[in-house]
């Protein structure tokens, strides 16, 4: 009888154990963000720290447009993104995170955000971000 009893519990403590467990998510973070003058669609977006992020960036507009962060702790920083126009920031703050995308093309990043928290993005070409052109990455 104890046997069986101890039989019982054993299988209903693994059955807990096994409801409990929550799934491992693998790969990167996949976000699509779609420009055009003067906007970000979507104009948040939420990631996991610690986990590698890829940024798709598609320039729907009639103009060159970017992404860019100026400070956020993030490690292995990749990006496909290049500026065919010779894309000039001016100054010399450069962004942490600066992806640029011609009109009608498409440019990808991919990050590993280290700390949580709220960050702006913004586009700096000359004029955008006072248009309106800012969005939020929040950092969970």
């Amino acid at each position: 009888m104890r046997k069986t009893m101890y039989l019982i519990l054993l299988g209903l403590s693994l059955a807990l154990a096994a409801c409990s467990t929550v799934p491992v998510k693998s790969g990167p973070q996949e976000v699509t963000l779609e420009v055009a003058e003067f906007k970000y669609q979507p104009a948040t977006v939420q990631v996991e720290v610690g986990r590698p992020v890829k940024v798709t960036m598609r320039n729907m507009g009639t103009i060159e447009h970017d992404w860019s962060i100026m400070e956020i702790p993030a490690t292995a920083i990749k990006s496909s993104a290049q500026s065919p126009m010779g894309h000039d920031m001016g100054g010399g703050n450069q962004p942490e995170l600066h992806m640029v995308v011609a009109m009608g093309q498409m440019a990808q990043m991919e990050f590993t955000p280290t700390r949580p928290g709220t960050f702006q993005f913004y586009c700096t070409v000359a004029g955008h971000k006072e248009a309106g052109m800012v969005g939020t990455l929040v950092v969970k």
